[in-house]
């Protein structure tokens, strides 16, 4: 299990148990959950996560997702899906979710933080990379706090709310970051 240090406590994140489940459906089904730069609209993807979980513990190859954990129960989570750049390279797009509840104790930025050290640890990702709603200072202003430079703006890039909008692209690579402690 990795863990996430934030606000003075160890937050760990490990893969979800069906019994946290209703805490994505919570993320799918309310749109206060994710918030006016994340909810784009019921999708009907409920049913259809708990039949991934079922199939994969929502561990795969195309998208994987773990859960961030408080007193060994669900308070949010952490995802990463492959992003191709061409037919033999792709990066790792990251994102975090924590319930309201679990807002502003610094868990956001250390969870980020922490999702790319384990990502780095476990694969041989060169780069990792956030896609952030244009205006969405916060989620923004974590992914900084977790070691990623702002790279640029994708215009258009998200349809959220009956428009199209801009997301900032910010990334880090392997490269960025100091080497990791060795046991050797």
């Amino acid at each position: 299990m990795s863990e996430v240090r934030g606000m003075g406590e160890v937050l760990p994140f490990r893969p979800f148990r069906e019994s946290e489940l209703p805490v994505l459906e919570r993320m799918l089904n309310e749109p206060e959950v994710l918030g006016q730069f994340a909810w784009t609209g019921w999708s009907g993807k409920a049913a259809a996560l708990r039949q991934r979980w079922e199939q994969d513990r929502l561990l795969s190859p195309e998208v994987s997702m773990l859960a961030l954990v408080r007193e060994d129960a669900a308070v949010g989570a952490v995802s990463w899906r492959p992003v191709t750049y061409n037919a033999v390279s792709h990066c790792w797009n990251v994102g975090v979710f924590v319930l309201p509840e679990e807002r502003c104790r610094g868990v956001l930025a250390a969870a980020s933080r922490a999702v790319v050290e384990y990502l780095f640890a476990h694969t041989q990702a060169h780069r990792i990379e956030v896609h952030v709603e244009a205006g969405n200072a916060v989620a923004r202003h974590c992914a900084e706090q977790a070691g990623l430079i702002h790279e640029g703006t994708a215009r258009g890039a998200a349809w959220r709310g009956g428009r199209w909008r801009d997301a900032e692209v910010l990334a880090v690579l392997r490269s960025d970051l100091p080497p990791p402690a060795t046991d050797d």
